[in-house]
């Protein structure tokens, strides 16, 4: 019998739990509501026009009011999951593509690609931008706006995801004839020479670029790619090889235009329409200075450069567009379009395919070179080479763009760096140059003898001696 009540009570004590854990379950709220996993339609919008019927009623770049209950149903083909579209939805049906200006960011995650939109355009306003591209929102002045965020749900509804698009097939040549906002694929294309292997934009300075593609017709067919330098990708490669491009086709001054979505769009690894791969050739900086024909000349194609930033961005004592760079030996000048931000120090690729190599009075550079062709591949030192002012003198041609130290060397002319002061190290005298804008131009000069490291230059202007050391910090000079 003890054993018996034993049991019984310990089962009753096992219920007692039971019944308190399910009451205290049944009373706690839940922080949050589940999410809505339907994938569907809604049931209660007709469709009444295909986008196609729809932007027949556009009249031009005036936006036009729609004042019917008009149903639009398209498929997302591109977001700003990537940020080369902003704050647009394109959205496409068999019958063509259509933009919605939209004032969100981020907006991806509701309206993703493989979704399809429903759109009730009574309120909103419909123009066509001039080059065919078809665009609704709001009215702002004579141009269409973004429907602000709190309206979007308004007119935008949801239905189901994760459906795919197929391009539309076309050529460079026949590009002209497809419809604006529609996804297309483009076969047998590559980026043109200039434009392969370098990065889509400008993402130091979030500058936009357009990059050229081409076919292997002769002469060949081309076209731009617009890349944003906002885009999370701007940074990226274009690939040197020859393949396929899956984009939105878009209008810019009656000529087609490409917008990848992300860089999967682009798939080129077969040989390119000259037989080669387009992959780069690394040749040493001395090679390229042999080049050098006197005038002009044109960099040969398929090579880059790789050298250790000899100048420094920082205490300002150089253009903010050149950049000295030094492999062994040997260095040279890369003069880019727009300012840089390669420090001293930095281990710089650039490609020099196609590029200038001129003189600027006396001094060799890799002319108007665009910010996309060089990449920081690492990091790395120079040893400086110790010459005396004879010696630089009689080697500044092949010395020139190298870091060099002058030696128990006296400098003068001036009560501070700024300009040109003279260096003699009692062998001869060369030019000590500093820019007005560096970060220690006003510095008072070293009494007597000192040892001096800079990059070597040349300028044939108003100097009677040509050879230039420009020093990077005050900790150069020792």
């Amino acid at each position: 019998m003890t054993k018996m009540k034993r049991f019984t009570s310990i089962l009753r004590l096992f219920i007692l739990i039971g019944l308190t854990a399910a009451t205290f379950s049944s009373c706690v709220k839940k922080e949050y509501d589940e999410p809505d996993t339907a994938n569907m339609d809604p049931t209660d919008l007709v469709v009444t026009h295909t986008l196609d019927q729809f932007q027949n009623l556009a009249t031009g770049p005036i936006p036009v009011l729609i004042t019917t209950d008009i149903i639009l149903s398209g498929i997302v083909i591109a977001d700003d999951e990537s940020g080369n579209f902003y704050k647009e939805i394109i959205i496409q049906d068999s019958t063509g593509g259509l933009s919605i200006s939209v004032d969100i960011s981020n907006f991806y995650t509701e309206y993703p690609v493989g979704r399809r939109l429903f759109v009730k355009a009574k309120g909103l306003y419909l123009a066509d931008d001039g080059d065919g591209n078809f665009q609704i929102g709001v009215k702002d002045n004579n141009t269409i706006g973004r429907i602000p965020s709190t309206l979007v749900g308004q007119y935008v509804v949801k239905g189901k995801w994760g459906i795919p698009v197929t391009p539309l097939s076309y050529t460079l040549s026949s590009l002209g004839n497809a419809p604006s906002n529609v996804l297309v694929k483009i076969s047998g294309v590559e980026f043109v020479t200039a434009d392969a292997g370098i990065s889509y934009a400008d993402a130091i300075n979030l500058i936009s670029k357009n990059r050229v593609v081409e076919d292997c017709s002769t002469p060949a067919n081309t076209v731009k790619m617009y890349n944003s330098g906002y885009s999370k990708f701007a940074a990226e490669i274009t690939p040197s090889g020859n393949g396929t491009i899956v984009c939105v086709n878009k209008y810019y001054n009656g000529n087609p235009e490409l917008i990848i979505r992300d860089p999967r769009d682009v798939v080129m690894n077969d040989i390119r329409c000259d037989g080669t791969t387009g992959a780069l050739t690394q040749m040493p900086i001395d090679s390229l200075r042999m080049l050098y024909t006197g005038a002009t000349t044109t960099c040969p194609t398929g090579r880059k450069i790789k050298g250790i930033v000899i100048s420094d961005l920082v205490n300002k004592n150089i253009d903010p567009k050149n950049m000295v760079i030094q492999d062994g030996n040997a260095g040279i000048v890369v003069r880019f379009t727009a300012a840089h931000t390669f420090a001293m120090g930095a281990e710089v690729e650039v490609r020099v395919s196609g590029q200038e190599l001129s003189e600027y009075n006396g001094l060799l550079e890799v002319n108007y070179v665009d910010l996309g062709n060089a990449v920081q591949t690492g990091t790395g030192t120079i040893t400086p080479r110790v010459a005396t002012v004879t010696a630089i003198l009689a080697n500044l041609q092949a010395w020139e763009s190298t870091l060099i130290t002058v030696q128990a060397a006296t400098a003068s002319g001036s009560t501070s760096y700024s300009g040109s002061n003279t260096l003699n190290d009692g062998t001869g005298a060369m030019t000590l140059y500093t820019r007005s804008l560096a970060t220690f131009s006003a510095s008072a000069l070293p009494a007597g003898p000192m040892s001096y490291t800079g990059f070597l230059s040349e300028y044939t202007g108003s100097s009677a001696v040509p050879a230039q050391l420009s020093i990077r910090t005050l900790s150069d000079v020792q």
